[in-house]
């Protein structure tokens, strides 16, 4: 029981160490593009494709799709931008967090030192953004530690018979593994921290590629929560961009998840494993659902303001 307790700390101290990564990336990119980025995103977004583009963009700098979102819902509440240019934004958002996703399937092996190193070096220097910069790397850095964490510790918490029994009952039933995707996504506010914990039982062959993807589409939903908090207060426009948001990964989890099987058999063929698999998984089902969605935001907006909601 000791020795389980210290695996379940370790597990929240790994999950920890990768949203302080994120949060410092985030915060680094925010110092050295913030206010302009801010200011592309009011002036620019003005069709939805150029919104997409930009939402994309935007995420893959901070990635964070609710940090981009949350912009957005405060532009919105300040007025400076609106309703409408805020839809493509928002599927764009989506589509940047792949990264992440991508960038964890890399064979890093104990790279994450090198970006320790490269991050404090940086962070130390009295050169303009040096900081800034140093700290982008410390923070891949730890979302690299976090992941072969992650990784080594899949086996162990197996023997749990509280994560083996939610482990087997996802594997049986993808609804269920959405569920769980859902909630743990959540409870910690980040998609690619949990595509992250399954990434390190697919290394091990303890969660089915299938089941893993059905939580990816659960993760998708869970991270709407910040989303809907931050437009709290900001208007009914600020709060119809959260309702969006919700919506649209809703529909899209709907849409995709029938597809769930013969989705997972042709990545596992392109990527050849599973963590490279739900990767390239996630990329495709953000891209195909944003693209789907494009030709109905500039008649979805319009409906929207008209109705003065």
């Amino acid at each position: 029981m000791i020795k389980l307790d210290q695996q379940v700390i370790a597990f929240i101290l790994y999950i920890l160490l990768f949203l302080l990564g994120m949060g410092v990336m985030t915060g680094s990119m925010h110092r050295l593009a913030g206010r302009r980025m801010k200011d592309t995103l009011k002036r620019a977004a003005d069709t939805p494709l150029k919104g997409l583009t930009l939402g994309t963009l935007a995420s893959m700098l901070l990635q964070s799709s609710s940090a981009v979102t949350i912009i957005t819902v405060g532009l919105i509440g300040a007025r400076a931008m609106s309703f409408s240019q805020s839809v493509g934004i928002i599927l764009g958002a989506n589509i940047g967090t792949t990264v992440t996703g991508e960038i964890a399937a890399l064979p890093i092996g104990s790279l994450h030192y090198f970006f320790f190193g490269i991050g404090f070096i940086l962070m130390c220097l009295p050169v303009r953004n040096s900081f800034s910069v140093g700290s982008f790397f410390f923070g891949i850095g730890c979302l690299f530690a976090s992941m072969a964490g992650f990784s080594s510790l899949a086996e162990p918490l197996a023997a749990s018979p509280f994560i083996r029994d939610l482990l087997v009952d996802a594997n049986g039933s993808l609804f269920y593994a959405v569920i769980v995707g859902t909630l743990f996504s959540a409870i910690i506010q980040s998609s690619s921290a949990t595509m992250l914990v399954c990434m390190g039982f697919l290394d091990h062959n303890i969660l089915s590629l299938p089941a893993a993807i059905a939580i990816m589409f659960g993760s998708n939903i869970g991270t709407c929560l910040t989303t809907y908090i931050a437009s709290m207060g900001t208007g009914r426009e600020g709060r119809w961009t959260a309702y969006t948001h919700i919506l649209f990964n809703v529909l899209s989890v709907v849409i995709f998840f029938p597809f769930i099987h013969p989705l997972a058999e042709l990545s596992m063929m392109i990527a050849g494993n599973g963590k490279t698999a739900l990767a390239h998984t996630s990329v495709v089902f953000n891209l195909i659902t944003a693209f789907l969605a494009i030709p109905l935001v500039g008649p979805y907006g319009r409906w929207v303001e008209k109705k003065k909601l």
